[in-house]
């Protein structure tokens, strides 16, 4: 890795770590929150500034591999939490905290044991080819944890990516799969340097550790800001949605929980964008479900053909804006329900994505004046028809 690269990693991760700290509250957000922290430290161990100063205090040229090396047991067990999390799969706190403390008080028992028995070991604090010594044990601890959380989190990650649908998830979890990937092969490449005594693949651990560094840092960042963007869209839709929303409401208030209130009090207020935008689309259908028993027949036929000369994509979206204006205003002049209603309802989504979808291609021509003009001769010849 570039030391281009480390410095843009670094200045990300510490850059998020501080403008997300609200991600605190989260249970989901915080696992995330905290493998940025321990890997910002982690990419800060590693500037030659950072190691001069910890040299110059410490006295020792290999504290700094062990501050890293903790920093990295601490990532590991925070995106096997949330892994588990985002898969869905119940691992025992006490399983996954317990092996992340023993294996960290083992690093740190065995280091404060070689260091005061005056052991000497190669470059990196790996142990010398042909003797047996306490370091062994650090890198045995180390390196089977760090094996068996890599992979576990990669298992978990790529069981998380098939479950969602959304590329704003996806995109956070790709990315930690493609970092879970890299750094599986970095164990594999240390565990080789360590014990083999091969040189070359201290190189080869340095390059495919980059894909992990990357990816855990671009991953994390990017999910730790996913709820922000979620609610962003959120409250986009559910401010794409508020003509049809008001009118409904307006016309059958009882099928919302709060009156409807001017847009811009209505866009700014401070609330639950998604749970505003869920609610929207319940009292939505809930208001067409009501104005269905309100349209005849003869109207839909009037819509239909006043609808045949719109473009196809907006053909189906302005005839239900139609017959529910046109619901509304017969509804509003006290006439009585229709007394062969259709049923208008059923075209929609089949869940809340799709649902969405089709509300907002309604709540598209909601306000276009072809949509007011035809829905506003269709009512006036109910209207005459009933006055006769």
């Amino acid at each position: 890795m570039t030391d281009l690269i480390q410095t843009v990693l670094l200045y990300l991760c510490w850059i998020v770590v501080i403008v997300r700290v609200s991600a605190l509250r989260s249970r989901n957000q915080r696992p995330l929150w905290f493998a940025l922290l321990m890997l910002a430290l982690g990419i800060t161990m590693l500037q030659k500034d950072t190691n001069a100063f910890i040299r110059g205090i410490t006295g020792d040229v290999n504290f700094q591999y062990l501050a890293s090396s903790v920093m990295a047991v601490g990532v590991a067990a925070t995106l096997l939490t949330f892994a588990a999390r985002a898969a869905e799969v119940r691992i025992s706190p006490w399983l996954r905290w317990i092996s992340c403390g023993v294996t960290v008080v083992v690093m740190i028992a065995s280091y404060v044991i070689f260091t005061l028995s005056g052991g000497k070991a190669r470059p990196h604090f790996f142990p010398v080819p042909g003797t047996v010594s306490i370091l062994d044990v650090y890198w045995v601890v180390y390196l089977v944890y760090q094996g068996i959380a890599t992979v576990a989190t990669l298992v978990l990650l790529l069981l998380a990516f098939g479950r969602v649908r959304s590329w704003l998830v996806r995109i956070p979890v790709l990315l930690l799969i493609i970092g879970s990937v890299g750094f599986t092969v970095f164990i594999g490449s240390r565990f080789v340097a360590v014990f083999g005594g091969v040189e070359s693949a201290v190189a080869f651990g340095t390059y495919v550790s980059s894909p992990h560094t990357i990816g855990v840092s671009l991953g994390c960042s990017i999910a730790a800001f996913v709820p922000l963007l979620l609610g962003w869209s959120a409250w986009r839709n559910a401010s794409a949605l508020y003509p049809l929303w008001k009118s409904l409401v307006t016309a059958v208030p009882h099928i919302a929980l709060d009156p409807p209130r001017p847009f811009l009090v209505d866009a700014l207020r401070p609330q639950n964008s998604q749970l505003r935008l869920h609610r929207r689309l319940v009292e939505i259908r809930d208001g067409m479900l009501i104005m269905n028993d309100w349209v005849q027949p003869a109207d839909l036929a009037q819509i239909e053909v006043f609808v045949s000369d719109v473009p196809p994509e907006v053909m189906a979206p302005m005839t239900t804006a139609c017959w529910l204006k046109v619901a509304i205003a017969v509804h509003a002049a006290g006439l009585p329900m229709a007394t062969d209603p259709l049923d208008l309802v059923r075209q929609g989504g089949t869940d809340g994505e799709s649902e969405l979808h089709w509300l907002r291609s309604v709540a598209a021509v909601w306000t276009d004046a072809r949509t007011d003009r035809f829905a506003t001769t269709v009512s006036e010849t109910r209207l005459a028809t009933h006055r006769l």
